[in-house]
């Protein structure tokens, strides 16, 4: 019983060791980005894109039919 208390107490050392330095990283970074050190990459989440038509192809319309539509003729 007494190993596995010991363990039990190196293992919650190691862990906050672990936490420490990881809230120490970010406060660095952080702080960094504060003070100019470091530039933080920055997105903006609403980007627009525009197309530009390269060949002048015609347009036909899209079906989701396969089969051939019969032809019409208009009556005058």
């Amino acid at each position: 019983m007494l190993k596995g208390q010991e363990t039990s107490k190196n293992m919650s050392k190691m862990l906050g060791k672990r936490v420490f330095y990881s809230l120490a990283v970010i406060l660095f970074i952080s702080l960094s980005s504060q003070f100019g050190l470091i530039k933080l990459n920055r997105f903006e989440a609403a980007t627009t894109h525009t197309q530009i038509q390269t060949s002048k192809a015609t347009q036909h319309q899209q079906s989701a039919n396969t089969k051939p539509q019969p032809e019409t003729q208009s009556v005058d």
